[in-house]
This record gives structure tokens, sequence and C-alpha cells, in this order.
């Protein structure tokens, strides 16, 4: 919640988000809240970063060739 610069309500918000979303599941203990990442949650990750790596490499081609244009002109 602090790293992250996010209210208490809004942190909240954002869990609640997820679990309806079946990607953590909430269980309390000694009345704690221990928040934890379902395997549909950690299959999220991993396509999301896989995403990302190929969204990186594709923006760094464009700049690529838009260099490579840029130079030709």
């Amino acid at each position: 919640m602090y790293q992250g610069n996010l209210s208490f309500d809004l942190t909240q918000k954002y869990l609640k988000q997820l679990e309806d979303l079946q990607l953590i599941e909430v269980k309390t203990s000694n009345s704690d809240k221990v928040y934890t990442v379902t395997a549909k949650g950690e299959q999220f990750l991993s396509d999301f970063y896989e995403l990302q790596k190929h969204s990186e490499i594709a923006d760094s081609k464009k700049r690529e060739l838009q260099g490579a244009l840029t130079v030709r002109s």
C-alpha cells in the first residue's frame, strides 16, 4: 500500500477485485488476513510478463526502424 502510494480504501478495493477475479485468495488467521496468489493469478502474471517482454521487443524494433528511416530521409 505504501510502496504503491495507495490509500487504504483504494487498496481494499483492488484486493476485492483481485479476489472476485480469483487471482488471489484471502485466508484469515488469528484475525489477520493473509493474501496468496492463486494458480490462476500466477498464470495471469506469467502471461502478463510474457506480453510485456514482447511489447518491449516490438517497441525496440519500432525505434530501430524509425531511426533507419530518419537517416535515409
